[in-house]
């Protein structure tokens, strides 16, 4: 129907129809629960069994650590285990998260805005203006990320191999403040587009302006196959290795869109340095970027030639900054004998 070649009153007549129609389904009083990506019902009854396979006996770690207690800042063991198989990467280069990937990813940004990333000279937001190339169409949500944090976006059209590259290319080159794309790689929401392998290379080895640039890796559905059957998406930390720039890619994941979604667990893999970056912002690390030595000095540190942190071992002088596995000797409290603490992945283990 042409609405332009219609008058007035035939334009008219069709708004009172369709209103006449809308209030007749108000009418109905239909809960339609519009939510996009929300699992139905039965397709939630597939993963009940996971709400009865743990019982009290399975509560301890394969370590024996004992689950029931507080946590490992970067994810249990286990968890990075499975997730290093369902992310294609090593167990040292996953964060294993909360049950939300879309938040982490929030982190991600916020953390590149407060204290920057690996490579960088500064924070994001201390460098001016800062961009993210936008695939489009692309997920509202990453764009909603952007605009809350006041972070540009830049429009490229999708294809069906995945971002237009010689556009995404052209941006980057010359453009320091370029310091990231969203990329949802495989079946990409909303389009279903697969990223041809060409696309991840070029992804990888494209020459950029700004040392800290980033790819956003949303691999949301990555074993979520759709059609004829799995759809092959090449390893983008794999070919950023191999092209000499590990650091480019943060790569995201979770079991949301496959067990429970209020259930899921998160995850982040990428290069080794930019997961322990990652680690030291997080307020449970006490983390001081730009501090790289200790307030006061820690003979078993210096001794042993360790890096620092900022991590204070509770023997007054001997206040030390422990980044990563490191140990500090120091009187422990009560003043007898030697205390050795030992902060491996967040975890502090102290012997008396």
């Amino acid at each position: 129907m042409d609405f332009n070649e219609k008058s007035a009153d035939e334009l008219a007549g069709i708004g009172a129809e369709a209103q006449a129609t809308y209030e007749g389904i108000r009418g109905r009083n239909l809960a339609l629960d519009m939510t996009r990506g929300k699992p139905a019902p039965d397709q939630l009854d597939l993963s009940n069994g996971i709400l009865t396979v743990v019982g009290p006996g399975d509560t301890d770690g394969d370590d024996g650590t004992d689950y029931r207690n507080y946590g490992i800042l970067s994810g249990i063991p286990e968890a990075k285990a499975l997730f290093a198989e369902y992310m294609e990467v090593a167990p040292a280069e996953i964060i294993v998260g909360g049950n939300s990937s879309l938040t982490m990813m929030y982190d991600t940004i916020v953390g590149g805005m407060l204290f920057g990333m690996p490579g960088g000279s500064a924070p994001w937001g201390d460098q001016g203006s800062v961009i993210f190339i936008c695939p489009v169409p692309g997920y509202d949500r990453h764009f909603a990320i952007c605009e809350r944090l006041g972070v540009g976006m830049v429009a490229v059209p999708m294809t069906p191999d995945g971002p237009d590259m010689d556009a995404v290319e052209a941006l980057v080159a010359d453009d320091a403040s370029v310091k990231g794309i969203w990329c949802v790689p495989k079946y990409s929401n909303p389009s279903d587009e697969v990223y041809s392998d060409d696309v991840v290379d070029r992804l990888a080895n494209m020459q950029v302006a700004a040392p800290d640039f980033r790819v956003i890796w949303d691999n949301a559905y990555n074993v979520h196959h759709i059609g004829e059957g799995p759809a092959p998406l090449k390893n983008l930390l794999a070919a950023c290795k191999n092209a000499g720039t590990p650091d480019r890619v943060l790569m995201f994941g979770s079991t949301s869109k496959l067990t429970l979604p209020g259930a899921g667990v998160a995850v982040l893999a990428a290069s080794e340095a930019n997961i322990q970056d990652a680690l030291k912002k997080n307020v449970l690390f006490r983390y001081r970027p730009g501090q790289n030595q200790p307030t006061s000095p820690c003979p078993f540190l210096q001794g042993h030639g360790w890096a620092a942190c900022s991590y204070g071992c509770p023997g007054g002088d001997h206040r030390s900054e422990i980044c990563g596995r490191r140990r500090c000797s120091s009187a422990p409290v009560g003043g007898q004998g030697d205390c050795q603490m030992d902060i491996t992945e967040g975890r502090l283990f102290r012997q008396c």
